[in-house]
């Protein structure tokens, strides 16, 4: 019988029990190379100061997980609860929810429990799909952005591994708007 083992994601801090390293993150949805054994996980990880720019990079993350988090939920209580699409989107969710306690714990903040932003859903899927397409596109390129110009190596690490995520993101929207 296989070993049991913990293992915690560096980007959410979250902890994953198995018998193997998962491919990605349950939680945040960040990649393998993020994930570790439990006893290898620095406690001090995200005890960092952060510069003003990077400061102002991280509260427009969190404006834009608020904004996607919103949007999945629309998408997610849209139909069938039981249909691939809504689940997909409750999914995206909860994911984009899991960023926004990342961003939170580096400026040492309480995430807002009940992200509320006006958002506004189309006629159809294609058209719910086409702008959570457009918001993760604009995420994954912000948070490259802000990745390559923070100069705090824990600050690079969170905004580049969700970058990844986000586009990770994209390529489910293109997948799921075949199925719309």
């Amino acid at each position: 019988m296989p070993e049991v083992k913990v293992w915690r994601c560096l980007i959410c801090g979250d902890t994953y029990i198995g018998t193997e390293r998962p491919s990605q993150c349950p939680f945040c949805g960040s990649h393998e190379s993020n994930i570790v054994q439990s006893d290898c996980y620095p406690l001090d990880i995200n005890e960092v100061e952060v510069t003003d720019a990077e400061r102002a990079d991280i509260v427009q993350a969190m404006e834009m997980e608020i904004e996607n988090a919103t949007l999945y939920a629309l998408m997610g209580a849209k139909g069938n609860h039981n249909d691939l699409l809504p689940s997909a989107y409750r999914a995206f969710k909860k994911v984009e929810m899991e960023h926004l306690e990342v961003f939170a714990k580096l400026l040492k903040v309480e995430p807002p429990s009940q992200p509320e932003h006006p958002v506004a859903l189309g006629e159809t899927w294609s058209d719910d799909i086409a702008l959570s397409d457009s918001q993760e596109h604009g995420a994954r390129d912000f948070y490259r952005v802000a990745g390559d110009r923070a100069t705090t190596p824990r600050v690079r690490q969170v905004f580049l591994a969700i970058s990844e995520v986000e586009n990770d993101h994209i390529i489910v929207d293109a997948y799921l708007k075949t199925l719309a």
